[in-house]
C-alpha cells in the first residue's frame, strides 16, 4: 500500500510539473495575442473576429470528439453551456473592447479574474482562500493597475473600451472558477468543444443583432471581412493558438493546478503584452511597465507557492487516512 501510495504520489507530482508547464506556454501564447489581434482588428468587425474564431475552433475539436463521444452525458451539457456563454459574452466584449484601447490596457483589464476566482471558489464550495491566495490576487490586481499606467499621474483613461475589456476579465473569471470546481473529472476535449460551439451560437447572434442595431443611421457594429488570403491564413494560426490548443491546455491544467492559482498566473501574460508591444512600436516603455511586470511575477509566485503547500496539507492528510486504516 505504501509503494503504490509514493508512485501515486510521484506521477501526481509529474502532472502537476506538466501542467505549470503548460500554463506557463499559455501565457507566453495569450501575452502575443493582443499584439497580433490589434492589427487584424483592422480588417475585422469584433463580432465577425469572434463568430469565425470560435467556428474555426470548435470545426477543429470535433474530430477530437468523435473517439470519446461515448463519455457524453447531461453532465457535459449542465456545465459547459453555462460556462460557454460566458466564454461568448468574454470573447465578444474583448474583441470590441480591443479596438477602443491599447494592447497593455486590454491585458490589464482582462486579469480582473484574479480577483474573482477567489471569492466564487469561496461562494461555490465555501473553500477559504488561503490567505497567500488573497495576498496574490490583490498584488496581482496592484500589480496589472500600475502596468496599465492607470494610477501614474496623468496615466491611461478610462472609456468604453476598457470598460468592455475589463467585462471581459470578469466573465472569464466566473469560466475559470465554474471550470475548476465543476468540470474536473469531465474530459477537456468535450466540456471545451460543447463550450466552443455555445460560443458560435453567441458570437453569430450578436454579431447580426450588432449590424442590426441603428445608431444616428449607423449599425451599432457593421460587419467587416476580409478575404485576404493573408489576413485568414493569419487569422487561422491565431485562432488555432489561442483559442484552440491554449484554451485546451489552460482546461486540462484546472485538474492539477487550483483555479485561483490558475487566475492569478495567468496575468503575467500582461507582461508578456507589455514588452512585445514595446518591442513592436505599439506602447512605448515606461516604469510603470517594468515595476507593475514585477508586481504580477510575484504575485504569480505567491500563489504558486500557495497551491504547492495545499497540495502538501493534502498528501499529508491522505497519508495519515492511509495509516489509519
Amino acid at each position: 500500500m505504501k509503494d503504490q501510495t509514493e508512485t501515486g504520489d510521484l506521477n501526481a507530482g509529474h502532472k502537476r510539473v506538466l501542467a505549470y508547464g503548460g500554463i506557463i506556454f499559455v501565457v507566453l501564447i495569450w501575452g502575443l495575442y493582443p499584439v497580433f489581434a490589434t492589427g487584424l482588428l483592422s480588417f475585422y468587425s469584433g463580432g465577425a473576429f469572434t463568430f469565425v474564431s470560435s467556428l474555426i475552433s470548435a470545426v477543429v475539436l470535433l474530430p477530437e470528439c468523435f473517439p470519446k463521444r461515448k463519455l457524453l452525458n447531461a453532465t457535459y451539457f449542465k456545465i459547459a453551456v453555462p460556462t460557454g456563454l460566458f466564454v461568448g459574452a468574454a470573447n465578444l466584449t474583448q474583441k470590441i473592447g480591443l479596438q477602443y484601447t491599447t494592447p497593455t490596457q486590454f491585458a490589464f483589464l482582462e486579469n480582473l479574474s484574479c480577483v474573482v476566482v477567489p471569492l466564487l471558489l469561496f461562494l461555490y464550495v465555501k473553500k477559504k482562500p488561503h490567505p497567500l491566495t488573497i495576498g496574490a490576487s490583490l498584488l496581482c490586481l496592484f500589480g496589472c493597475f500600475v502596468l496599465s499606467g492607470l494610477i501614474s499621474s496623468g496615466g491611461g483613461t478610462f472609456g468604453i473600451g476598457e470598460i468592455l475589456c475589463a467585462l471581459a476579465g470578469i466573465f472569464y473569471g466566473v469560466n475559470i472558477a465554474t471550470t475548476g470546481v465543476f468540470a474536473i473529472r469531465l474530459n477537456a476535449v468535450l466540456y471545451l468543444t460543447i463550450q466552443m460551439w455555445v460560443n458560435v451560437v453567441v458570437s453569430g447572434v450578436a454579431m447580426v443583432v450588432l449590424n442590426a442595431i441603428q445608431v444616428n443611421g449607423a449599425p451599432l457594429e457593421a460587419i467587416s471581412f476580409s478575404w485576404e488570403p493573408k489576413h485568414l491564413l493569419l487569422l487561422a494560426v491565431l485562432v488555432l493558438s489561442t483559442s484552440t490548443f491554449a484554451w485546451l491546455i489552460r482546461t486540462a491544467v484546472l485538474k492539477y493546478i487550483s483555479a485561483a492559482a490558475v487566475a492569478v498566473i495567468l496575468p503575467f501574460s500582461s507582461v508578456v503584452t507589455g514588452i512585445v508591444a514595446v518591442f513592436v512600436g505599439q506602447d512605448a516603455f515606461s516604469f510603470h511597465l517594468l515595476f507593475g511586470g514585477l508586481l504580477i511575477l510575484l504575485s504569480s509566485f505567491l500563489s504558486t507557492l500557495a497551491d504547492i503547500r495545499a497540495a502538501r496539507t493534502a498528501k499529508k492528510q491522505l497519508k495519515e487516512q492511509l495509516d489509519d486504516d
